[in-house]
């Protein structure tokens, strides 16, 4: 009996993990007719949330107006470049770039924080004995390593998969 309500319970999640990707699918495949709609939404979104951090206090009134104009700007691109990736001929070029770039770099940086803190902002950090100036030049130097490390992994794994984007991307 239990071995039933398990198995049950398994082919739940599947389905509804499937069900999900299918929603995900079924929102850009009428995205092209609701673009509109997507971009003044997100637009309002995201205008909303800078203001309400400059009246919280959390961020200046040029920061605020700086971070509205590049939403105004960026967002509607941003909509139109995963559009045209699904789209476009040039799918692996764009998967080089996003993956091994944009990649690299995001998760490099993440890497850069948490190792320059570890090493050398901590209190306890083992290069906190150095003068402030040769930290904070190893501190820079750490970016570039970090970033081309990951960048290199995400190279490989790119290559391993012979540049095929995520298979829940693909119609």
């Amino acid at each position: 009996m239990k071995t039933k309500e398990i198995n049950i319970k398994e082919r739940n999640k599947e389905e509804n993990h499937k069900s999900f990707w299918k929603k995900f699918k079924n929102f850009w495949k009428e995205f092209n007719e609701n673009w509109l709609w997507v971009n003044i939404g997100s637009y309002i979104v995201g205008t909303t949330s800078f203001w309400l951090l400059f009246f919280i206090g959390i961020i200046n009134l040029v920061t605020s107006i700086i971070l509205t104009i590049m939403n105004l700007l960026f967002i509607p691109l941003m909509y139109y470049f995963f559009n045209y990736f699904k789209k476009s001929k040039h799918q692996k070029i764009i998967t080089k770039i996003i993956l091994v770039g944009c990649g690299g770099f995001g998760v490099g940086g993440i890497i850069w924080f948490i190792i320059g803190y570890l090493l050398i902002t901590a209190p306890w950090a083992p290069l906190q004995a150095l003068p402030p100036v040769l930290r904070g030049r190893i501190f820079l130097l750490l970016l570039p390593t970090s970033c081309g490390i990951v960048a290199y992994i995400m190279y490989r794994i790119g290559k391993k998969r012979d540049w095929r984007p995520p298979s829940h991307l693909i119609d």
